[in-house]
């Protein structure tokens, strides 16, 4: 996928910065195809920044601080991924890599604690780092188990009405579960949506900062996977309905009640806003969707709301639309539905985009 002009543009602006920083600049240098800056820096910050071990300076009193561990464990990863876009050491690399999935290892009191207190995307980071490394360990299996439960504990973290911060966890997530996907079961299908998912994650990447960083797995993934990303399908799969994504049915405690207020639909430019329901709502609509299939768009509503993103009018409404005409949608599915409609229309007619954001006093 070339990169987009705009995106380059921004590079440029920032590579006129005198504190610009040199993890950056590497991979500006990459976006830009400087390959030999891009590959002589990516060398020099994995050659400084190389641990004696995997604790890497965490103090003794540290080193049993599972949250301390796991940022240490993204960490090792990056400087992995860093000697590999470098094309030297590949054995440092696969240390780094091996230390970084013992690193991000939760212990079941450590997750047992995050569900009671509802620090979700703390077990979703964990399980992103240690899926990561494994993945580049080849040990497919192991991060497949991790990584499709990232998604789910990231929604549950954006249904309690927070903010999402861990926009970029999510959106690598969306390139690495079908990555798996494929390795474990390589069909032409699963090549289709492994090469779309790596796509899908960059482009999910709205702010150049979050997209910036992005292009660092986006070229690691591309370049350590030549077999996946750079085969052309020799036949496309039979049409048939969407792949339905792969949905990881949390083991959480029963009984816990949806958080107040509502999630809001809103057509950011005129201002036109309506209440869509609770966040539960939004999540039992999404997952009926995908059950019907053929409504990619409606079906991704949960990562536009937990990413804080916004979607054009058009594929809104053509989808909408259709689904109010299908004999297979229920009661409450095209209520919701003519719901997102009525926004879609307003937002197309004041050339605006949709959004989701929850709202505690409504």
């Amino acid at each position: 996928m070339p990169i987009d002009n705009k995106f380059i543009q921004y590079i440029k602006k920032e590579m006129d910065s005198k504190d610009i920083r040199e993890d950056r600049l590497a991979i500006m240098y990459k976006c830009l195809g400087e390959e030999t800056k891009a590959k002589e820096l990516f060398y020099y910050l994995a050659g400084i920044n190389f641990p004696e071990s995997r604790f890497w300076g965490l103090s003794e009193e540290n080193k049993d601080d599972i949250d301390l561990l796991i940022q240490t464990g993204e960490l090792l990863t990056i400087n992995g991924i860093r000697f590999n876009l470098a094309q030297t050491n590949p054995q440092k690399a696969t240390q780094l890599f091996e230390w970084a999935a013992e690193n991000c290892h939760l212990p079941d009191e450590f997750i047992a604690a995050a569900i009671k207190f509802k620090n979700y995307d703390n077990i979703a980071a964990g399980h992103l780092w240690r899926g990561y490394a494994l993945l580049n360990l080849g040990k497919y299996e192991e991060a497949y188990e991790l990584l499709i439960q990232v998604i789910p504990y990231l929604n549950k973290y954006k249904k309690q009405g927070i903010e999402m911060w861990r926009i970029f966890e999510y959106a690598l997530a969306i390139a690495l579960v079908p990555l798996c996907e494929y390795k474990l079961n390589p069909t032409q299908e699963n090549l289709q949506e492994a090469q779309k998912g790596i796509e899908d994650s960059i482009k999910s990447l709205r702010e150049y900062k979050f997209k910036l960083e992005g292009y660092l797995y986006y070229f690691h993934l591309k370049e350590t996977f030549p077999e996946v990303y750079n085969t052309e399908i020799a036949e496309a799969p039979a049409k048939k309905s969407p792949k339905k994504k792969t949905i990881k049915k949390l083991d959480l405690p029963p009984g816990e009640s949806d958080t107040e207020g509502s999630v809001i639909v809103f057509d950011i430019k005129g201002g036109y806003l309506d209440i869509f329901g609770t966040n539960n709502e939004l999540e039992e609509y999404v997952e009926r969707v995908e059950e019907m299939g053929e409504y990619p768009v409606l079906a991704s509503l949960m990562e536009i709301y937990a990413m804080e993103g916004q979607e054009e009018p058009e594929p809104i409404i053509e989808e909408c639309e259709r689904l109010l005409a299908s004999p297979d949608a229920d009661k409450f599915v095209k209520q919701k539905t003519k719901i997102l409609l009525d926004a879609a229309l307003d937002a197309k007619s004041e050339g605006g985009t949709i959004m989701l954001y929850f709202d505690d006093e409504v």
